[in-house]
């Protein structure tokens, strides 16, 4: 069976599938739960995998154009038995407050979470103040994001690991961290 997938030549920067990822939300992919490829050349990430060539040429033709990038390429995998799973890991915003940092699962991401473990408790946000802040995550390393990815989630590493993994974003689009389990 042949499916197709969109990518770069090399494989996606962080920003490049960020932008990738909120097309195929944009266009109503359910990134949760999607027929799938590794990223060709890396095995880094999933990929979304249209089973119709035109499909494929129209999405990355749509992100180009989002993009002005012009290396967005389709990709024809041939004999690929489908998988099915997340593309895209669960998003944990930080905004700063009054007096640190707030932590808070997207909207997309929480509805994931309570989709797939239902009666999951989620807490609206995370409040730390910028000094505990700074002295945990250097004391904790990325077991610190983790544990932040854990207590807004309910959820353990393996859960967070099924929905995709898990990113931190900090500013405008920074990723600080994150944890996307790979494909190979």
């Amino acid at each position: 069976m042949l499916v197709y997938t969109v990518t770069k030549p090399v494989g996606t920067k962080d920003r490049e599938f960020q932008a990738y990822i909120r097309l195929l939300e944009d266009v109503g992919i359910d990134v949760s739960n999607s027929p799938r490829v590794p990223e060709p050349g890396t095995d880094r990430r999933w990929l979304y995998a249209w089973q119709k060539k035109i499909e494929a040429e129209r999405f990355a033709d749509e992100l180009r154009h989002r993009t002005g990038d012009a290396d967005w390429m389709v990709y024809q995998f041939e004999d690929v038995s489908e998988e099915r799973g997340p593309v895209a890991p669960l998003d944990i915003a930080r905004v700063p407050d009054k007096d640190g940092y707030t932590y808070y699962l997207t909207p997309a991401s929480r509805e994931r979470v309570a989709t797939a473990f239902p009666g999951t408790r989620l807490p609206a946000s995370l409040n730390f103040p910028m000094s505990v802040e700074q002295d945990f995550l250097r004391e904790k390393g990325d077991d610190g994001w983790m544990e932040i990815a854990r207590l807004l989630t309910g959820r353990t590493d393996d859960d967070i690991d099924s929905l995709g993994g898990v990113r931190v974003i900090v500013g405008e689009g920074k990723v600080a961290f994150q944890r996307i389990p790979t494909a190979a």
